[in-house]
């Protein structure tokens, strides 16, 4: 699936987001945890602009809920009412930006705290996929100990795991108990 270099990242960042709530623990439990991962998505949001704190967290595992919601979503209407509810507790606005020379879009709103401006990009970035493509491509990993979520970029929409480590865990499970049936 071709996304545009933004939506490309906004999505993934959404993902990775919602993705930070594990089985085994919290990957943003604490405010450096939180700070490193906002890190890998400086290039979105640059996080020397305001300090990170524990209200940005709060509102951030809230915000992983509710995008969370949009990707278990039993249907379409049921996701787009998530996903406004999203953009509208961020108040996603587009405005575009020439901070890299060229103009393209943005949708954070301006000055606002962390929190703001993660849920309105992230939301666009889902917003996107959902036009484009409609909630088939959103999923849930299928391996019994996982609960990630993906997008699913493949052309026969076919991916049922969130990485190659569960499906490889999965077949291995798979070949296992068929061996022990033998």
């Amino acid at each position: 699936m071709n996304f545009s270099h933004y939506s490309d990242q906004t999505v993934e960042l959404a993902v990775d987001l919602v993705n930070t709530d594990e089985l085994t623990g919290d990957e943003i439990g604490t405010l450096d945890e939180l700070v490193t991962f906002l890190t890998s998505y400086e290039s979105l949001l640059p996080t020397d602009e305001q300090p990170v704190t524990e209200k940005d967290l709060r509102k951030l595992h809230r915000l992983r809920d509710d995008l969370r919601a949009i990707f278990i979503a039993p249907d379409v209407g049921t996701a787009v009412s998530h996903l406004n509810q999203v953009l509208e507790k961020n108040s996603a606005t587009p405005r575009v930006s020439m901070h890299d020379g060229e103009p393209h879009l943005h949708y954070e709103p301006v000055d606002a705290p962390i929190a703001s401006r993660v849920g309105a990009i992230a939301a666009m970035g889902l917003a996107g996929v959902i036009v484009e493509h409609g909630i088939s491509r959103f999923g849930t990993c299928s391996a019994s100990n996982c609960r990630d979520v993906f997008v699913d970029n493949t052309r026969n929409r076919s991916r049922v795991h969130c990485c190659h480590n569960c499906s490889t865990r999965e077949a291995v499970a798979a070949y296992r108990k068929r061996q022990a049936s033998l």
